[in-house]
């Protein structure tokens, strides 16, 4: 039986952040009612390429149920108030604001149901003068302060994939466990916070604490690692090699694969921040060695010497990668296959709900 076998989340929820929260609710094995307005989540409509469906949508709504409801219309409300009268969970990702002008802040969903754990997922946060702000992934990335330490040197570059959204309901999914687990002990639900911004500015804890404690801002680097060298991509006789160097024990050993064991001595490289200070000159060095390689020859010299290395993958070399896993959900009644998490066995095929698909059926489970 899965964890949250029994457990009931009704998520009005849009975009990424909630959906992939509560999708990992689903595949932990609540039952995920999804709340959709007349149109749809508007992810729904970002793309067609997966059987005419979004790529977004079909990730992150596998295995969930979806109602159709005005929350602006007395009825369809009173219904979602039954909903969360019965939900162990209830999670919303709408404009800050919005749910209280609806009668389901905390306050009012603490007295329909006092051990519902409710979870708020917000830009910045619901209340404060920066409340209101849009706050779609790149914007957050670049409010972060994300960007700034991302791409090349001078040329701060968003990350390729919406890791604010991402990065955020994997938080929420965790907090959500957390007052979970609370529950058992006290009997009571409560309400958890969490912010695209206040995640990401976590995350970036470290370039933060180089500026405040170390007066340096820190920047994009490429693929260099901008406080550990040798850390990066390196040329060979056939194309790129990334390695990383992280320790002291590691760079004696690079240095016996060169077959420059003194190099480990040499003053301008004997600790950390001299390689990160002499990274040119350092480069320089490695590169006279590894130009004489191909990648695959430096592969089995690397491995030799226990340095770890790495390829730069396009996604047509990652869907080959002998690592990845996958999983089959059913979207418009045909497999699709996307990757699947570790804690995922994926042996259920999730179906992807169509807009509305079992708002008949809720209703009738819940009262009109």
């Amino acid at each position: 039986m899965a964890a949250l076998t029994g457990t009931l989340v009704v998520s009005l929820e849009q975009a990424v952040a909630a959906p992939y929260c509560a999708r990992l609710l689903a595949e932990a094995g609540a039952r995920v009612i999804k709340i959709e307005r007349e149109e749809g989540d508007f992810a729904r409509h970002y793309d067609t390429v997966v059987h005419g469906e979004s790529a977004y949508f079909v990730w992150l709504n596998g295995g969930k149920e979806s109602i159709v409801l005005d929350v602006k219309d007395g009825g369809d409300l009173g219904l979602l108030k039954r909903l969360i009268a019965r939900a162990d969970v209830f999670i919303q990702n709408i404009r800050p604001g919005a749910v209280e002008r609806l009668g389901l802040g905390w306050a009012e969903v603490e007295k329909i149901n006092p051990r519902a754990v409710m979870c708020s997922i917000s830009g910045y946060g619901d209340a404060g003068e920066i409340a209101a702000m849009k706050a779609y992934d790149f914007l957050v990335q670049a409010e972060s302060g994300l960007c700034s330490v991302t791409g090349s040197p001078g040329e701060p570059s968003r990350v390729g994939v919406s890791v604010c959204d991402i990065s955020t309901g994997l938080a929420a999914y965790g907090e959500i466990l957390r007052a979970l687990l609370e529950r058992g002990h006290s009997g009571h639900g409560q309400h958890v916070e969490v912010s695209l911004f206040d995640v990401m500015a976590e995350w970036m804890s470290v370039p933060l604490a180089y500026y405040k404690y170390g007066q340096r801002k820190l920047t994009g680097t490429g693929l260099d690692h901008t406080q550990i060298a040798p850390y990066g991509a390196h040329r060979t006789k056939d194309g790129l090699i990334i390695i990383a160097v992280q320790n002291q024990r590691e760079w004696v050993n690079l240095c016996k694969v060169l077959g420059q064991p003194a190099l480990a001595h040499d003053p301008r490289y004997h600790s950390i921040p001299l390689r990160v200070q002499n990274r040119a000159q350092l480069t320089a060095d490695i590169e006279a060695f590894f130009l004489r390689y191909t990648r695959a020859e430096l592969a089995e010299k690397l491995d030799a010497g226990d340095i770890a290395y790495g390829r730069i993958n396009s996604v047509d070399d990652v869907w080959q990668h002998r690592a990845l896993k996958t999983k089959e959900v059913r979207s418009q009644g045909q497999l699709a296959t996307f990757v699947r998490r570790v804690c995922d066995p994926g042996t259920l095929i999730r179906e992807v709900p169509t807009l509305g698909q079992h708002t008949q059926a809720v209703q009738a489970e819940f009262g009109q």
